[in-house]
């Protein structure tokens, strides 16, 4: 019994030392100890913004609206254009003098390779020759693309972005690309909700096997908080890498006119945050004023979610059409950011704000026919989305002219029907007599 007893407290003894090395070397994850900050964490860069991905709630922001000079964060938007056009199977060969200037793969005329390849070495290493190659492909010319790039950009709100190249690369005293971190928040947000696009920019590390004009090439991402486990930094007298765990994302930049810059991207649980710092001092620092924000972020907010892309939460009245009414939904997730200890299924209620009480057919599935909007206790507005159809409704018949949809004729002939036999057998009887 004894030695039995000698066991477990040499057992309990190791765990204790095992935890705290553990700790001391930052192998655990960066917000595992979780606890309430009252106040957000004083940064280094210009421009940053904190966002809940899931619901687009600005939980903090420092100058989110200032026009600012993205660097190699353009790269979000050539990603999602090219994933919109092209097959990343697709094997093409590289027909000019690729770009040369600043972090590069080493891109050659005549080289052959997949679209793949390229995609990963301009996300994972920030290569500019890569993503000059990939925006030629998709657009034809680099003009072409960047309007692609920029209609992406209205489409996902963000207003104050306007790119003229594809991979953010200035001549010497002039800045090609303009947004914001507040517009970067937002296409970031709605680039995490392609599986494909996560993929991509949460490998840490990336090979490209050898071609007809090139060994193979290897390297790491340019995102530190994937994969840095040795370079630390203090934190309320601690010690800490630059490595996050639960970082899935985005994207770096660097140039003179930019300063480094990060869009990053990190979940726990549901709740997933887009941090953005533009024009920090150094590299090391941008890692740090995100760190910060996502520690700030998930130890006061969580992310509630009301409703479910798809699900059908009311519905919209037809006239003229092939049926009475349609479903009405939201197209993303009806979610926001709360804090961490409120009750938000019991507090939070969600109205719905119809454009017209009835509208004409025809009606397409996506149309916008109002807003959900999600309420607290108090009357306040957490989050609103586009109300859409979920359904299609044609014109009607002629009969729908009079109020009666297709869908309905089948029941209205039988109740007209119905009453033209009761009626003769009430006028047979009434002659009888």
């Amino acid at each position: 019994m004894k030695r039995t007893g000698l066991i477990k407290k040499l057992t309990r003894t190791i765990i204790i030392l095992a935890v705290t090395a553990l700790t001391l070397t930052g192998a655990v994850p960066s917000f595992a100890a979780a606890e309430r900050q009252d106040e957000p964490p004083k940064l280094d860069a210009s421009s940053a913004i904190l966002m809940d991905a899931e619901s687009e709630t600005v939980i903090y922001e420092k100058n989110a609206h200032e026009k600012r000079d993205p660097a190699s964060i353009t790269k979000i938007l050539n990603c999602l254009v090219v994933l919109d056009t092209l097959d990343l199977d697709e094997k093409v060969t590289i027909d000019y003098e690729p770009e040369k200037e600043g972090s590069v793969m080493h891109l050659q005329k005549g080289e052959t390779l997949y679209v793949r390849d390229l995609v990963y070495a301009m996300m994972v290493w920030s290569a500019n020759d890569a993503a000059e190659a990939l925006g030629r492909l998709a657009g034809g010319t680099t003009e072409n693309f960047c309007s692609m790039m920029n209609s992406k950009a209205e489409e996902y709100g963000a207003w104050d972005t306007h790119y003229t190249n594809p991979n953010g690369l200035n001549p010497p005293g002039r800045v090609n690309n303009v947004t914001t971190a507040y517009d970067i928040a937002l296409i970031s947000a709605r680039a995490m909700d392609n599986p494909e696009f996560v993929e991509i920019v949460s490998t840490p590390k990336y090979t490209i096997p050898a071609t007809n004009k090139s060994e193979k090439r290897k390297g790491k991402s340019s995102n530190r908080c994937l994969w840095d486990t040795k370079t630390k930094f203090e934190d309320n007298g601690a010690k800490r890498p630059l490595k996050y765990e639960g970082c899935k994302g985005v994207k770096t930049g660097y140039s003179s006119t930019a300063g480094d810059c990060f869009a990053g991207y990190a979940k726990k649980g549901r709740t997933g945050l887009v941090a953005v710092v533009l024009n920090a001092s150094h590299e090391e620092p941008k890692f740090k004023d995100t760190i910060r924000l996502w520690d700030f972020g998930f130890a006061n907010y969580k992310t509630y979610r009301a409703a479910k892309a798809g699900e059908v939460l009311g519905k919209q009245k037809v006239k003229g059409g092939t049926l009475r009414e349609v479903d009405l939904g939201t197209e993303r997730n009806l979610s926001a950011a709360v804090p961490r200890d409120y009750e938000a299924a019991e507090n939070v209620e969600i109205s719905l704000e119809l454009d017209e009480k009835k509208v004409q057919a025809p009606v397409k599935k996506g149309d916008v026919l109002g807003s959900a909007v999600l309420i607290d206790e108090k009357g306040k507005e957490l989050a609103r989305r586009d109300l859409i159809a979920l359904e299609s409704a044609g014109e009607g018949g002629p009969l729908s002219r009079i109020g009666v949809a297709d869908e309905d004729v089948p029941v209205f002939i039988i109740v007209v029907l119905t009453l033209a036999a009761l009626g003769t057998v009430l006028l047979v009887l009434r002659k009888r007599k």
